[in-house]
């Protein structure tokens, strides 16, 4: 079977583990452009080496993961080797398999769609060249952030290291709580790269958690449904201790954690935890959400989820749930997203307007799937999340 070697680096300054981890990121970034150039997908990966010097660079420490998932989303070739090398550098040598043969009359999957249209629908990044720029600037703004307030990090709520969150406490006691669920097509993002869009909510004197999930592949979408609703759990016990109003928690989320968001929402809270009501999430904001999966499993990283069918993906889908009663719910969407992202909150707009009043879909001007975030720092979306409450 043929295989494809692909070669890409980056200078290193200096030894240090932060230049280390910049310089592996450039090298990264330089072999997507790589794959793009030679019109493969990161799908193909089978392997990777990483050369650095000493052979100090772990690209399975939690930073280089990070970083990795930040480029390559969760395509992971099945081996990395360490090498050392003497220049100053970070090298990267990866192996692709044969490419798959191109079917010439794919089959429709999903409403009217094949395939190849399916991803295109639904590729947030390949609609926003500079993504990675707006990564690295989300990252590092969030890390001057955090470094700046007052947060509690890390607090656990499972017993692996992804089940935790960031708590920003409020200026005030008996404050509304906003818990917040970043996106990542369930297998990227941080919760460390979002603390500075919830700015707006700890000026308002809100208290705010930020959650971190398991991630796809090593996790499946059904763990990180079990993550969340473990993380609420959690929170709604502890209200009085973090100085919160538990009638007054708001639930958001972008992408895929506008999914997981609509999972919380509509969780049959008593079912799970006897001592729990049925309405324990007084409102929610869920952003570019995803809401019916079945799109999700003809993509090109369908099979990194966890939805080996279609009864799985409709199980896991809030479209077909029901929703607790009594939320009030804003559904917004940026208006430069494609028409798959703007009917999947139509839809479950559609859907849920049977049992809900008053639902909201927005279409936030000039704004694309990353964009319409930092509306929530200050602009529209945050005004939108005020008023839920």
């Amino acid at each position: 079977m043929a295989r494809t070697i692909l070669r890409a680096e980056a200078p290193l300054p200096e030894d240090t583990a932060g230049a280390r981890e910049a310089a592996y990121r450039e090298a990264l970034v330089a072999l997507l452009g790589r794959l793009k150039e030679a019109g493969r997908s990161p799908a193909g990966l089978e392997a990777l080496t990483v050369r650095s010097p000493g052979g100090r660079l772990n690209p399975h420490a939690w930073a280089c993961d990070r970083l990795w998932r930040e480029v390559f989303g969760g395509f992971k070739p099945a081996g990395f080797a360490v090498e050392a090398t003497e220049g100053a550098r970070i090298a990267l040598v990866a192996t692709l398999g044969e490419p798959s043969a191109s079917a010439s009359d794919a089959p429709v999957v999903w409403h009217g769609l094949t395939a190849s249209q399916v991803n295109a629908a639904y590729s947030a990044r390949a609609a926003v060249p500079d993504h990675l720029e707006i990564f690295r600037r989300w990252r590092e703004e969030g890390e001057r952030f955090l470094a700046s307030r007052e947060v509690k990090r890390d607090l656990a709520y499972g017993e692996a290291p992804a089940q935790c969150f960031d708590f920003f406490p409020a200026s005030r006691p008996n404050a509304p709580l906003l818990v917040f669920i970043h996106g990542g097509y369930w297998q990227a993002m941080d919760k460390a790269e979002h603390g500075q869009l919830l700015a707006g909510h700890l000026e308002a004197g809100w208290a705010v958690a930020v959650l971190n999930y398991r991630l796809c592949p090593e996790a499946t979408i059904a763990d990180q449904v079990e993550d969340v609703r473990e993380a609420l759990r959690q929170l709604w016990h502890r209200a009085e201790p973090y100085g919160i109003d538990r009638q007054r928690i708001q639930v958001s989320g972008h992408s895929a954690g506008g999914h997981l968001g609509a999972c919380l929402v509509s969780t049959d809270w008593p079912a799970l935890d006897p001592a729990m009501p049925p309405d324990p999430i007084r409102s929610a904001l869920l952003v570019s959400g995803l809401f019916d999966l079945e799109p999700m499993r003809h993509m090109s990283f369908g099979p990194l989820l966890g939805l080996p069918d279609a009864e799985t993906a409709r199980a896991l889908s809030p479209m077909f749930a029901t929703p607790n009663p009594g939320l009030r719910l804003h559904l917004a969407v940026g208006e430069r997203e494609s028409e798959a992202f703007h009917w999947q909150s139509r839809e479950l707009a559609r859907r849920w307007g049977a049992r809900l009043e008053g639902i909201e879909v927005s279409s936030v001007p000039g704004t694309h799937h990353f964009s319409v975030m930092e509306r929530l720092a200050k602009g529209g979306l945050l005004g939108a999340s005020l008023s839920l409450m």
